[in-house]
């Protein structure tokens, strides 16, 4: 409880209080010495009217004396005790005034040169200082500031390391990217010939009537490779290129996409079931709609069951098209992390697993919704374009 009336104490007015303390002890004083002079008067005056009996003249001269006495006693103490309380009031007043400005001088000239020192981390000069209590903090104060001054130049050196150790790993970093995009650049490059050939030579033999097993699984594969060389080349190109959008026929775009999977699926012992709505048009780049289209249709094949069917959905829905790929396959356990570039549910499906993360960071840029259905009985993924 003391300490909460001395919280916004400051030094003046400490002083003030103390030259208060001081005049109210003298007042005290002074009341001690007057009740002292009022009993020896009482006293007197008993000691007068037992030597004088009855009433005479001479009594009373005497008491009138007494009391005469007695009123230039009792002013005379009050003249000097407060004469004397009025000096020794202005007497320390001035002195703890004249204290606390010294004091509170140093204090404010310590608090200016503190904030002088922790900026520049200079010491504070004990010159302009006079107390021995105002040194002794300044000592410590500089001992400090010392210690702040050597815990920042260690800092900044640190900080000079690690922005040069920064440098290097960031330059190593770029070379080894860059280094890894001119690998995938040519290998693109040097995939597509042999894959073009690979491909031509196909619907030659189909031309010819030439079709067995193996030329089917040879197709397949060759499709799946092709999809996730157009993955690869358009992961590299985009963004270096334009991707500007148009009119798609999008019930058409799917059917030929189908078309072109289907061969796949049959060597996989699947088959396509499909409810496409016709006329269905969405204002949309080719390129990233045969990435969404594409990596689906794919991804359907490669977790399907065997002998199983792919649902394929396209239709109309208020102000939206809703396109649908549903397989009867495994439980997507991890949705969340589907999306993530690299990442596989499956590993030993195979893919690089970038198929998808494509496909999602299609679908943001063009504000096409996402929603995946997984259980153990099937998986759904339902995307929505805005029309």
């Amino acid at each position: 409880m003391i300490k909460k009336y001395f919280e916004n104490l400051s030094i003046h007015k400490l002083g003030l209080i103390s030259s208060y303390i001081s005049s109210a002890i003298i007042f005290m004083f002074a009341i001690l010495i007057i009740n002292q002079e009022y009993k020896a008067y009482e006293d007197k005056i008993v000691k007068i009217n037992q030597e004088y009996q009855g009433s005479s003249k001479a009594k009373q001269e005497i008491l009138n004396k007494t009391k005469i006495e007695h009123k230039k006693k009792i002013m005379r103490y009050i003249i000097g005790v407060g004469g004397l309380g009025m000096f020794m009031f202005f007497t320390i007043y001035l002195l703890l005034r004249v204290v606390s400005s010294l004091i509170e001088n140093e204090l404010e000239l310590f608090i200016k040169r503190l904030k002088t020192s922790t900026k520049e981390y200079k010491k504070i000069s004990l010159d302009d200082f006079n107390f021995s209590e105002s040194r002794s903090l300044i000592d410590n104060t500089n001992e400090l500031i010392g210690q702040i001054q050597s815990s920042h130049n260690e800092l900044l050196e640190l900080n000079i390391t690690l922005e040069e150790k920064v440098k290097h790993k960031t330059k190593k970093l770029q070379e080894l990217v860059s280094s890894q995009d001119q690998f995938i650049k040519k290998s693109i490059h040097e995939v597509n010939t042999p894959l073009s050939i690979i491909l031509t030579n196909i619907d030659l033999l189909k031309m010819e009537n030439i079709q067995n097993k193996k030329i089917t699984n040879i197709e397949s594969a060759s499709k799946i490779i092709n999809n996730i060389f157009n993955d690869l080349s358009f992961m590299v190109k985009k963004d270096r290129i334009d991707y500007p959008k148009q009119i798609i026929d999008f019930t058409m775009f799917l059917k030929d996409r189908i078309e072109y999977f289907s061969e796949v699926a049959n060597a996989n012992g699947l088959v396509f079931i499909t409810n496409i709505q016709n006329d269905i048009k969405i204002d949309f780049n080719p390129t990233k709609l045969q990435r969404i289209v594409d990596n689906n249709l794919s991804n359907g094949i490669k977790y399907s069951y065997e002998n199983m069917a792919i649902f394929i959905i396209l239709k109309k829905e208020d102000s939206e098209v809703l396109f649908s790929i549903k397989t009867i396959s495994k439980k997507i356990e991890n949705i969340d992390k589907i999306f993530d570039d690299y990442y596989r549910e499956d590993k030993v499906k195979g893919g690089f697993g970038i198929g998808l993360n494509i496909v999602k960071e299609i679908c943001d840029e063009n504000m096409v919704t996402i929603e995946i259905k997984s259980d153990d009985e099937d998986t759904q993924f339902i995307y929505r374009f805005k029309i």
